[in-house]
């Protein structure tokens, strides 16, 4: 079962924002580019904010509950107006 920090109704500045996400990210300098961050944490973190702090699968492998994650945040918000 996976459990989530939810900081969707936080009300954080921008540069809290990215102090946050910069401590998910690798450490180093990278000069005038974002560090890099390894593909999990990201969709990990992605998950936290869209599906909130209540959402959990009983799937057992991380590409399983990867392929939930996908699903379920298309599903949320596929009403969105997407510009293409």
């Amino acid at each position: 079962m996976h459990k989530a920090k939810h900081y969707k109704n936080k009300k954080e500045t921008d540069k809290e924002i990215k102090e946050r996400i910069l401590k998910l990210a690798e450490p180093g300098d990278y000069g005038i580019f974002p560090p890099p961050m390894d593909s999990q944490v990201a969709l990990n973190e992605l998950c936290r904010f869209f599906l909130g702090d209540d959402w959990y699968t009983t799937t057992m492998s991380n590409k399983q509950v990867n392929t939930e994650i996908v699903y379920e945040i298309e599903s949320k918000y596929k009403k969105v107006n997407r510009k293409r």
